[in-house]
């Protein structure tokens, strides 16, 4: 199934899916001798693609690189409005595209649904792909975080999820401590279909990536970065009132408990919120508007 629509965004590609859309590619995978490998886009990933040439290399190479934030759906909406050739009006021009896209983010949030018809949240994706899981009868494997991290995690899914198979775990710490443990034997070794990859950003997309092609019985594969430890810590929520206009992920870089997160929570938000943006419209102004 092909995305309604696709583009790029610092030369790193977007795909339009929707929850259905993923719902059905996702069990479709699971039900057919395919792999694919899934990216979720945000704006620190596009952040780091505009400076790291190989990253982007390897997000463009995924199969399916689905929204997470909306952050990123403003710059599509963004950088697809029309704009002048004129090299005088253009500067002017993308400073009020700028005021009132953004501004529709809380004022008028349809604005933004187009061309990339909606965001699919970490956790909500993360959830998707249990359900799906679990309709398929497909096992999952658990790689990366600490130990503690995937017991809470493996726990509450089970909770959640209560005929979902967990066909094995291995944390992000053995691994790295002792060389003799190759995960792709590890996980060769279950019937697991889905494997989530919790290694951090850039290390998870850059494993996945190496090793796709090793692993047996894997048909999904992605990075789910902190999902885990969203999943392990569920009282980390953000207010409903935050979810519902897409800033979970602001809440999470503000106020997230996770000690590592907090010693450099302000320079994620810079990067993420304030220098994205400045980029996008640095971008726009150099080379215009963006086709789909």
């Amino acid at each position: 199934m092909k995305a309604d629509s696709v583009m790029k965004i610092f030369d790193a590609r977007i795909d339009g899916y929707t929850k259905v859309q993923l719902e059905d590619l996702i069990s479709g995978a699971l039900k057919r001798a395919q792999k694919i490998k899934i990216s979720k886009i945000n704006t620190e990933f596009l952040q780091r693609a505009r400076k790291d040439n190989h990253f982007k290399d390897v997000l463009n190479s995924s199969d399916l690189n689905i929204v997470d934030g909306r952050g990123v759906l403003w710059a599509a909406r963004y950088l697809t409005l029309s704009i002048s050739s004129n090299k005088f009006i253009r500067p002017i021009q993308v400073v009020l595209q700028m005021i009132y896209s953004g501004a529709s983010i809380v004022l008028c949030p349809r604005f933004i649904n187009y061309p990339i018809p909606e965001a699919i949240p970490g956790v909500e994706a993360f959830k998707l792909m249990m359900e799906t899981a679990v309709n398929t009868s497909s096992g999952v494997f658990l790689f990366g975080s600490s130990q503690e991290t995937l017991d809470l995690a493996s726990a509450n899914l089970k909770k959640e999820f209560p005929s979902l198979i967990i066909s094995g775990s291995l944390n992000g710490y053995d691994f790295q401590k002792d060389k003799t443990i190759d995960p792709v034997i590890e996980i060769n070794k279950t019937n697991a279909k889905v494997l989530i990859v919790g290694l951090g950003s850039p290390k998870q997309e850059y494993w996945i990536n190496d090793n796709i092609d090793r692993l047996k019985n894997i048909k999904i594969a992605v990075g789910e970065g902190g999902t885990l430890d969203r999943i392990a810590n569920p009282g980390q929520k953000s207010p409903k009132f935050i979810n519902k206009i897409g800033l979970e992920w602001l809440w999470r870089t503000l106020f997230n408990k996770s000690k590592t997160e907090t010693r450099n929570r302000f320079q994620r938000f810079w990067n993420a919120v304030p220098s994205f943006i400045y980029q996008v419209v640095k971008w726009k102004v150099k080379n215009g508007q963006t086709k789909i």
